[in-house]
């Protein structure tokens, strides 16, 4: 996009605008500075991912009243600008007392406040962390400007909730550069202070967290060997040849690609091998190369042979069970990036580049593709989890039967209720879930949290474990109760995590719903099947639990269920906690 003209980046942003399919995520953009060209670059950035987004604009400076009149929209994204608190401030504010800078900085937190709890129900604020860098630039001492950033911007971390990002704008006015990033010309005329190239790298960073709050969340990052995991080629260079160590500058970045790529697996991304070598070469280096930093235990999986690629990332999706949207694939070859790009669109082709010392940048950036709103325990074992899953795999093949497997398992599942619910990790599943996911709804922490606070509502979660290990946390259930009618339930939310399913664990956590709303004498569960491209699997899960559907539409129907008439499929090689 920085490489489109504004009028080409308009017309795009237009047509892609009127191709848009329900639901629309509505974003307030609100300020105290006009950002003129956030909002056709952001919407675009947007689009362009598939994400229906339509993004309003409040009024200038008038962000407090805005905050109360956008409340409900997806999310809101607030541009504070230190420099214009008061008008004429950037120029004026070394001539502030003492006692008229406090007197700003209280009537300002105050605000900040008042705002904040406005959007105290929205799912996602994102708000600039307040910055003096664009008027105080060449000022070698603390200027009274960034004395006031540093009190607002503790207020801002001091009362920070879990629906709310700060955003470090001084990172995009780094990387746009100071001169590039503002246009004091338009500032002066229109308070429209920083340029296109500025909203354009904002988009940028800020997009990752608009897409992860509606689900486009990527889960494995795959790599290729020769000149990707390491500099130079295996079957011609030899083993002894590569590199990846300190001892030369090519290998430092190979190095630090390495160290960045174990910093992702620590924090739940699946790291994958796609290479065309032979199998045992590459184990050999990755067990034994004194210099390797990834080893065998940090790869959820292999796909070492001479196969094409597209096939070879076909077979990984179907091995790990998740769809290729979810992969990042990274390869030095022009030929192999273009390939992945032709046959597999959805998966993000990301080439090496030729100047290595840049390769290392590259990596780091990816980071914003696996943004998740939410971190639990789940995903530092993440791999394990996966490693643990093709051992099961693999000693499935011994019973003659699925009921014999399963039975061998010893599966136990622990159900925890409303106060006890994770909420980053049930957030979380709402975000990642797609297959098993009957309605596919997103939220975000603030709205598990609303959600725990109403009488009306019952979250249940489950995790699962067997004799090869834990699981984690990985099914979720939201049920609210119809006022006035207290004997009605309706289920809002039914999912479970792809590493459990086909061990019928999801009939038994259904089961235990049943009997908890029993326990709250209610006689009638209504349900709703909402499709998505990603869920056909479960189309059917509620016509196979006995429930009745009482209507449908193009992509949803709605069922009922007395809950006198339902029957357990009576799982006996399941234990309930």
């Amino acid at each position: 996009m920085s490489n489109m003209k504004w009028r080409d980046i308009i017309k795009r942003n237009q047509e892609l605008g009127d191709a848009m399919s329900e639901p629309i995520k509505r974003i307030a953009l609100l300020g105290n500075v006009t950002v003129l060209h956030l909002k056709e670059t952001l919407e675009l950035e947007l689009r362009e991912e598939g994400l229906s987004a339509e993004i309003v604009v409040g009024n200038y400076d008038s962000i407090v009243q805005d905050s109360e009149r956008y409340s409900s929209c997806d999310a809101v994204l607030i541009f504070w600008e230190a420099g214009n608190l008061v008008d004429g401030f950037h120029d004026r504010y070394n001539l502030f007392s003492e006692i008229e800078l406090n007197a700003l900085t209280a009537r300002v937190e105050g605000e900040i406040q008042l705002t904040l709890q406005h959007l105290a129900l929205t799912p996602l604020v994102l708000i600039n962390r307040f910055s003096s860098k664009v008027f105080d630039s060449n000022v070698l001492r603390r200027s009274k400007l960034s004395e006031l950033c540093n009190r607002l911007n503790s207020t801002l971390e001091d009362i920070k909730t879990s629906n709310q990002i700060i955003v470090d704008i001084d990172t995009v006015i780094a990387q746009t550069g100071l001169k590039n990033a503002v246009d004091f010309r338009h500032f002066l005329s229109a308070k429209s202070l920083y340029s296109r190239e500025f909203c354009s790298n904002y988009a940028r960073l800020v997009k990752p967290a608009f897409l992860a709050a509606s689900g486009y969340v990527r889960k494995v990052l795959v790599l290729d060997c020769d000149n990707t995991l390491w500099g130079g080629v295996l079957g011609e260079d030899g083993e002894s040849q590569l590199e990846m160590s300190e001892s030369s500058l090519k290998g430092k970045a190979f190095q630090e690609v390495q160290y960045i790529a174990k910093g992702l697996k620590k924090n739940g991304i699946l790291l994958a091998l796609c290479s065309k070598n032979n199998q045992s070469d590459v184990d050999h280096v990755i067990d034994e190369h004194p210099d390797m930093t990834l080893r065998n235990e940090d790869f959820v999986a292999k796909k070492v042979n001479w196969k094409d690629k597209a096939t070879n990332l076909i077979e990984l999706a179907k091995e790990l069970n998740l769809g290729l949207d979810s992969f990042v694939f990274v390869d030095d070859s022009e030929f192999e990036i273009g390939l992945i790009k032709k046959a597999l669109p959805e998966v993000r082709a990301i080439l090496v580049p030729k100047n290595i010392s840049e390769y290392p940048e590259l990596m780091r950036s990816l980071q914003g593709e696996f943004f998740s709103l939410s971190r639990s325990e789940e995903d530092r074992n993440k791999t394990f989890m996966y490693q643990v899953e093709q051992e099961r795999i693999e000693d499935a093949h011994k019973f003659s039967s699925i009921d014999d497997y399963l039975s061998s398992l010893e599966l136990n599942l622990s159900v925890l209720w409303d106060d006890e619910v994770p909420v980053p990790r049930a957030a979380q599943m709402t975000q990642k879930t797609n297959q098993f996911n009957l309605c596919t709804r997103r939220y975000t922490e603030s709205d598990i949290e609303r959600m725990l606070m109403d009488d009306t509502m019952c979250i249940a979660v489950f995790g699962l474990s067997d004799r090869y290990g834990d699981y984690g946390i990985t099914g979720m259930c939201i049920t609210s109760i119809d006022i006035p009618d207290e004997k009605v339930a309706s289920i809002d939310t039914f999912l479970m995590s792809c590493r459990v399913i086909g061990r019928n664990v999801e009939y038994i956590f259904f089961d235990q719903l049943i009997k908890r709303l029993k326990d709250k004498e209610i006689d009638r569960l209504e349900a709703e099947f909402i499709s998505t491209p990603k869920n056909k699997q479960v189309e059917r899960f509620y016509d196979g639990l006995g429930l009745k559907c009482i209507g449908s539409q193009k992509n949803s129907r709605q069922y009922e269920l007395r809950l006198s008439e339902y029957e357990s499929r009576q799982i006996d090689y399941i234990l309930v906690n």
